[in-house]
Formats: structure tokens, C-alpha cells, sequence
């Protein structure tokens, strides 16, 4: 059974190292800190006492914003990453949320899969948003889950 725990501001370093081997597009200390002082929900996971990832979420109302969500890579392609969103989805609907928005990225295959999985739909598509590598820029999927 996976654990939140709010995020702990002492392992804010240690969280954006573990990410930046699990993902190539890394938050870094700065953005995490900001989703913490803009009023963001923050949440280490723990799995029998390992943390496993951390995920931040934006609530404005009714609707919530799924802003990162990361498992780390030891704790990748073992089921982690389903069970935190839906987790997640659980924890937002007793709060009264009614829907959950997140932006993924276009070429990103395995989250893309992930989401769909737990019942998210493309509802939108931001041309250009995402800085990449060596294409200047690709876009934004901007995806929505009905929490029932």
C-alpha cells in the first residue's frame, strides 16, 4: 500500500537527484520550491517504508492539476506508477475534487500509456510548449480524468 506524507522541505534535494535519473526532463530544486510556495499539494510516497516518488498537485476548487508526478527508478515498470494516480485520484475525490487535468508531453510513449490506463483522455493539445533537445520545442498533450 503506497503512503503520502507531505513533503518533507529537508528532502527536496535528495527527490529532484533521485528524478533526474528517472526522467529526462528533470524538475529542478527552484520549481519544486515554487509549486511549494504557490500553494501546491506535495507528497512523498512511501512503499513499506522506501520512498518510491513524489508527486505535486495544484487544487483550485472542484479541479485539480496533476503538476508532477515521479517514480523513482529502481521502483519503475512494477505497477508504482498506476498505483500513485490512482492513489492520487482516490485522495483528490474525498477532498471533492471532480476532475484532474495533466500536461504530458507528446513523444513520452510510457506515461502517455500510463494515464490512458487510468482512464485519462486528451482533451487538448499545446502546440510548442515543452522545451526538447534537438527539436527546439514539442508539444504539450493536455489530458482529463473524470473522478467518480
Amino acid at each position: 500500500m503506497i503512503r503520502f506524507s507531505p513533503l518533507n522541505c529537508d528532502a527536496i534535494e535528495d527527490l529532484i537527484h533521485l528524478e533526474s535519473q528517472a526522467t529526462p526532463y528533470p524538475w529542478t530544486v527552484q520549481n519544486l520550491a515554487d509549486s511549494d510556495v504557490s500553494s501546491a499539494d506535495c507528497y512523498q510516497v512511501e512503499r513499506q517504508g522506501e520512498n518510491i516518488g513524489y508527486c505535486v498537485i495544484q487544487r483550485v476548487l472542484d479541479e485539480a492539476e496533476l503538476l508532477n508526478i515521479v517514480v523513482f527508478k529502481p521502483f519503475q515498470s512494477r505497477g508504482y506508477g498506476a498505483e500513485l494516480v490512482e492513489k492520487t485520484k482516490e485522495k483528490l475525490l474525498v477532498s471533492g475534487v471532480k476532475k484532474l487535468f495533466l500536461e504530458v508531453r507528446a513523444s513520452n510513449l510510457v506515461a502517455r500509456a500510463l494515464y490512458q490506463k487510468t482512464g485519462f483522455e486528451v482533451v487538448n493539445i499545446r502546440r510548442n510548449y515543452y522545451r526538447a533537445e534537438n527539436q527546439g520545442a514539442e508539444d504539450a498533450l493536455v489530458m482529463q480524468c473524470l473522478l467518480t
